[in-house]
């Protein structure tokens, strides 16, 4: 696992390991107001494998539809799937 998401002291400890992520993407959220733990993690996504998308998937409402986050979650998660609420 290459991230650990959480909160408290816990989180510099189990984040011992180098991970890729493009800074701009970890400023970008965070100016968004993604803590910065969850940052780190969503830019880390976006810095590995490439995205495997469907044709007909691609247009979407991101507002209404989760495939596309889905898409990322499932090439990335090695041991378990975050569900954000609906």
């Amino acid at each position: 696992i290459d991230c650990y998401i959480g909160e408290g002291p816990e989180v510099a400890k189990y984040n011992d390991v180098p991970v890729a992520f493009d800074e701009e993407h970890v400023l970008r959220l965070t100016r968004a107001g993604v803590d910065e733990t969850l940052a780190r993690h969503v830019a880390h996504l976006f810095a590995r494998d490439p995205l495997v998308l469907f044709g007909d998937r691609i247009h979407l409402d991101d507002e209404r539809d989760v495939d596309h986050w889905e898409s990322l979650q499932s090439t990335n998660w090695q041991t378990l799937r975050w569900k954000p609420p609906p």
